[in-house]
This record gives structure tokens, C-alpha cells and sequence, in this order.
């Protein structure tokens, strides 16, 4: 049985975000809330999302679905907006879950419910924040700087040459036990920039550097998103962006992400 409510004589009623579109589970969790004695502020969209930047939140509740863009679009500005909610969002999907739901979730080290049971998870978790100052994190967030060790730039020219019609920029990464190699060609008549890329290790084994997802960033923005093959090779193209990264799910709860730098280079020929 649910306790009765989350109220605090010492304070107003706890104030929970739901953000979802119109579906049954919206419905339900907002009722439910609303039975427990919680105010509920329901949103749809990133336009009304925005109007509750000067509300007082306790935590909040993100139906994650398709597309998962448009969901982590909701969550960087959610952020933007509450950074102290940064511990305090629930996720879970009222559709089919995917792989991309689930990489969206880890990435962002969200608190996961499944659609069972879903009103005991979701006051279960709250009963934590409330009492908890610091709410427990999530398990799973592996996000980690891979360490620059090759940069073409960086190599001198040759004696006496003062440019190079040569654009293409090759960067190598270590992670662990593992080299993540990149190189980054700019294609001058599309003005778009191909960025190939491999990931190696040792110990990793036949087929283990296979299927890795691989995401394009710009800033905290997903651009793009491809995977790796048998040999541990993925490709993707972009136009080109200021703030540009890679992060590369390595195993589960394990990411490793990539900074690529800034791209002004890529819009003109190489000087000594």
C-alpha cells in the first residue's frame, strides 16, 4: 500500500513536472499524483516547457518516445532551466522501448521505470528525493573523457613548406585499453566534413568491437548517430559545426566521448 501523501506540514505540497504528450499513461500519472496529494505542472512541448523555468519543482517525469531527439532536446533544457532537478528525473517510455531510448537514458544517468508497476516506482522514487537531500544516482553513467595522444596538426611541416593544400585532420584517443582513431576530411564542394573513424583494443575479441552505437554531438545536441562494424569502423557526415564530439557506447554503462574541437580549420588550408 502507498502511504498516504508526500505532504510536509512545514511546507507547501511537493511540485512534480510531467513532461508527455497525450496518452493514457499522462492521464494516469497526472490522477495519480493529484490523488496523492502532489500539485502536478503537465507539459507537451519544449514551448511549454519553457514557461516553467520559475516554478518550484521536486522532481520531474519524462515519457521518453519516439522520436528520442525531441526527448533529450526536453531533458538538456530542463537542465537549463532546473539544474538542481539534474538527479531528480524519472524516465521511462509508454511505447516500445528501443536501443536508443535506453542509450538516452544512460547517457544522461536517468532514473529508468518500466511501465510495470509504474505508480509504485514513481512514489517510491519520490518518497527518496523527498527524504533523501541528495538523491541516490543512477547505477549506470560511464561517460569519460577520452585522453588526446595524436594530433596531424600538431606535427611540423616540412622545411620550408608555408601551407598544404592537405585538409584532412587525423586524431587518435586512447580510453582504457583502447584507441579510438579519427579522421576528419572536409569535402570543400558540399561545404560538409566526413568524419571516419575506428575503434581498437586489446582483449576486446572477435566481433566485441561490433554494433557499438556511435553518436555525433554538437555541444550537448545530438546531430547524427551510426554504429560500428565487424572491424570496429563507423563513418558519418555533417555540415560543418562549431563545437563538434563523438560519444562511442563501449559497453553497457561504459561511454567514452570525444572532443573534437573547433572547425575553422576545415574552411581553410593548412598554414605552417
Amino acid at each position: 500500500m502507498f502511504e498516504q501523501s508526500l505532504k510536509d506540514p512545514h511546507r507547501d505540497k511537493r511540485r512534480v513536472l510531467l513532461i508527455a504528450g497525450e496518452s493514457s499513461v499522462r492521464f494516469l500519472v497526472s490522477a495519480f499524483l493529484s490523488t496523492m496529494r502532489c500539485g502536478c505542472v503537465t507539459v507537451s512541448n519544449l514551448q511549454q516547457l519553457a514557461r516553467v523555468q520559475n516554478e518550484r519543482l521536486d522532481a520531474a517525469l519524462i515519457d521518453i518516445v519516439n522520436p528520442v531527439m525531441a526527448a533529450e532536446q526536453a531533458i538538456v533544457t530542463l537542465r537549463e532551466l532546473h539544474p538542481e532537478l539534474s538527479e531528480r528525473i524519472l524516465a521511462f517510455s509508454s511505447g516500445a522501448t528501443n536501443p536508443e531510448m535506453l542509450e538516452l537514458i544512460e547517457r544522461y544517468g536517468l532514473h529508468q521505470m518500466s511501465r510495470e508497476n509504474l505508480l509504485s516506482q514513481v512514489w517510491t522514487a519520490l518518497q527518496d528525493f523527498i527524504t533523501n537531500s541528495t538523491p541516490s544516482k543512477p547505477a549506470q553513467r560511464g561517460m569519460e573523457v577520452a585522453q588526446l595522444i595524436l594530433d596531424s596538426f600538431r606535427t611540423p611541416l616540412p622545411a620550408g613548406v608555408r601551407g598544404s593544400n592537405e585538409s584532412a585532420r587525423q586524431l587518435a584517443y586512447r580510453y582504457k585499453n583502447m584507441i579510438i582513431d579519427v579522421l576528419l576530411t572536409p569535402e570543400v564542394e558540399s561545404g560538409r566534413v566526413l568524419v571516419s573513424g575506428q575503434v581498437m583494443g586489446f582483449g576486446m575479441g572477435k566481433r566485441k568491437n561490433d554494433g557499438l552505437a556511435v553518436l555525433l554531438i554538437d555541444g550537448v545536441e545530438t546531430i547524427a548517430r551510426t554504429a560500428t562494424n565487424q572491424l570496429g569502423e563507423f563513418q558519418l557526415e555533417f555540415e560543418s559545426i562549431q563545437d563538434p564530439g563523438l560519444q562511442i557506447r563501449l559497453r553497457e554503462g561504459c561511454w567514452a566521448a570525444i572532443a573534437l574541437g573547433k572547425m575553422d580549420w576545415a574552411k581553410k588550408p593548412r598554414l605552417d
